[in-house]
């Protein structure tokens, strides 16, 4: 497995192995059994019956040193407290506020260049996004750097790293809860701050900062990688640049609201198609609680049911669910108008399809939706300069591209 994630074709191996066994196998890594499927019966009765489940096995030693415990690593009573907490905020009231957003894109078109050299979107979206994110959770939208953390060396600098980062969020913690004692927010304040509404709800700051940690972990990178995906197919396909372009003629940037973006169907339909081929979370686990059945994938025919003992652990690989040639005819070809007709159920789930899926998520589609228009309300072409002409993974808690995107820009 590290071999293949070093080589930077870990996903490519394990759609492999479907492709070989079937939708539904089990292996035994050192020692433990584990259960892969992509079968779509499987999948909705892992994401339906999900109290069975658990991801805190799995995820609590790698990631409470830095984030605590929260909406990414616990389970249970602790994964439902937090849930509780962080939803509020993220009603469409306050997600459609483009207002934060659209301060941070002005930012980043300024530092596109207007030469029609070539540049690499890549840093510059993880760059927008860290930076609306961060104000959308501290209330500022100063970056920070957080460094690249090895969840699987315990070495000084991986305790140095989750040590600054807390030592940050508590800054943001403690002036959030001198403005609730004080009932005095800050002139000009938006009206939702995610620091500024915990607080609201306990005065623990500790319980706060796993929470505020919990939902940098888990969503800042999905926006700034789903637009990297994007552009990575957009320069390969000009004809849906084009489309883009004749969908959104006309609009202004006062027409950028959440709903009016939603309503856009071509633009929505390159989104998920790209989302499709590239998912962000490529690969999910769940560890076994409590003794369960799958649906299919056991005897000769892969049509019986599957026993899951307490302990074993299921694997979901997105990736290739989301090649099935069942579901998606020539299913590495991007095709956005295929997302026009067809209405899958479990076999497309770019974002997890339980319960545990991030409560931000809509807030996240709607900054993919607001860039990609907005890109394209200002320049006519999408140019591609990578030298490599296929899509190379790059596994990190996300998949992403090796590569970047290499673009040029060619403007109206």
């Amino acid at each position: 497995m590290f071999r293949q994630m070093q080589e930077h074709v870990r996903m490519k191996s394990v759609y492999g192995l479907f492709r070989h066994y079937g939708h539904t196998y089990q292996s035994f890594p050192f020692g433990r059994r584990s259960v892969s499927t992509i079968h779509p019966q499987n999948l909705q009765m892992l994401f339906t019956e999900h109290d069975k489940f658990g991801v805190g096995p799995l995820r609590e030693r790698a990631s409470e040193p830095m984030i605590g415990p929260g909406i990414v690593s616990s389970d249970g009573a602790a994964w439902a407290h937090a849930r509780t907490m962080l939803k509020p905020t993220f009603n469409k009231s306050e997600i459609a506020d483009r207002g934060m957003f659209s301060t941070h894109m002005t930012k980043f078109l300024q530092l596109l260049p207007s030469d029609n050299s070539v540049v690499d979107l890549q840093p510059l979206f993880d760059r927008l996004i860290l930076d609306a994110s961060s104000e959308f959770i501290f209330g500022v939208g100063q970056r920070v750097m957080l460094g690249k953390l090895d969840f699987l060396m315990r070495d000084q600098r991986f305790w140095e790293s989750c040590a600054f980062i807390r030592q940050y969020t508590h800054k943001h913690i403690d002036l959030a809860l001198k403005i609730l004692r004080e009932d005095n927010p800050p002139a000009g304040r938006r009206k939702h701050i995610l620091a500024q509404e915990l607080v609201q709800a306990t005065d623990d700051g500790a319980v706060v900062c796993d929470q505020l940690l919990n939902m940098v972990f888990a969503g800042r990178d999905t926006p700034a990688v789903t637009l990297t995906s994007i552009f990575f197919c957009i320069a390969r396909s000009p004809s849906s640049w084009s489309k883009i372009r004749d969908e959104i003629k006309g609009l202004q940037d006062e027409d950028l609201t959440f709903d009016r973006l939603k309503s856009l169907r071509y633009v929505q339909s390159v989104i998920k198609e790209a989302m499709r081929l590239y998912p962000p979370v490529a690969n999910t686990s769940r560890s076994c609680k409590e003794a369960a059945i799958l649906p299919v994938g056991g005897g000769q025919d892969g049509l019986r049911p599957v026993y899951l003992h307490p302990g074993d652990s299921v694997n979901i690989n997105i990736y290739s669910l989301h090649r099935s040639e069942v579901y998606y005819p020539d299913p590495e070809a991007f095709r956005p108008e295929r997302c026009e007709t067809i209405r899958p159920t479990w076999e497309y789930l770019p974002l997890g399809g339980d319960p545990r899926q991030c409560p931000a998520q809509q807030l996240a589609l709607f900054w993919v939706a607001y860039t990609v228009v907005k890109m394209a309300m200002i320049y006519k072409e999408v140019q591609n300069h990578d030298p490599v002409e296929e899509f190379v993974e790059n596994m990190k808690l996300n998949m992403e591209s090796l590569n970047g995107a290499r673009v040029k820009l060619i403007a109206s």
